[in-house]
């Protein structure tokens, strides 16, 4: 069968208006996504490591309002760490955000230079196992061994209604028999934008990243007319993201 070329099927979905109501079916699910990045001055790798086990017991359901999981994020070769969180909604970030768990963690002198987004979810995250509240997750520290994430943000003209609709149509192909390591995506759009879009994959390895991005799908995706991929970041979970309501495995 011939490979899915999603930039021809973004244009077609842009072009063709539906003639359907597009508030028939909601878009975004409630699920939301926060997404920290910070580096390190003055504190070395296993100082931050040790940090990292101290605060991680206050990221559990039950201490943070709306809360549904974190991975503890690091890629050492950029000097770059943080944290990606799951919230109910976004209401509830706003409101972690301006707690005094995150104002302690800001605050601290040898952690530096934080950046923090905010993102709304796809319903067609469920489909390729990207909601966190219906995935599996695991606390075996064995399943966190090797697990990676890449996020992609883009930036592309199809309106919301049309990237949607194209998700939920091509969502499927997102699983772990097509790319071999695959856990799950979460379909995510910027809060603050109408134009950003992209997707949090979690994989069992680092290579297994490497691989799907050197696919003919991706490569079709990248270089499709109209579609502007300007983040492409990846990261190792770190261990102690089991502790935080666990972390994703493959259905």
């Amino acid at each position: 069968m011939k490979k899915i070329i999603i930039g021809i099927c973004f244009f077609m979905l842009a072009a063709c208006k539906n003639s359907k109501n597009e508030n028939e079916t909601p878009i975004y699910a409630d699920e939301a996504l926060l997404i920290v990045n910070y580096k390190l001055e003055n504190m070395t790798l296993e100082e931050h490591a040790k940090l990292g086990a101290q605060v991680a017991p206050n990221f559990v359901s039950d201490s943070i309002p709306g809360f549904l999981g974190k991975s503890f994020i690091g890629n050492v070769d950029r000097g770059v760490f943080g944290g990606i969180y799951y919230f109910e909604n976004e209401q509830y970030i706003s409101e972690y955000l301006n707690s005094e768990l995150w104002k302690g963690i800001v605050a601290h002198p040898n952690l530096v230079g934080f950046n923090t987004e905010v993102f709304k979810t796809f319903y067609g995250s469920k489909i390729a196992n990207g909601e966190h509240k219906s995935r599996r997750s695991s606390t075996d520290p064995k399943d966190s061994e090797g697990l990676s994430v890449l996020v992609v943000n883009f930036d592309s003209q199809p309106s919301e209604a049309d990237i949607s609709k194209l998700i939920l149509e091509g969502a499927t192909v997102f699983n772990n028999d097509k790319f071999p390591g695959f856990i799950g995506k979460t379909f995510i759009s910027k809060s603050e934008t109408n134009n950003v879009f992209g997707g949090v994959y979690f994989f069992e390895s680092m290579s297994d990243i490497e691989n799907y991005l050197s696919t003919d799908f991706w490569n079709d995706f990248e270089t499709s007319e109209g579609i502007n991929v300007f983040k492409k970041d990846t990261y190792g979970v770190a261990s102690i993201s089991i502790i935080s309501n666990g972390v994703p495995v493959s259905e």
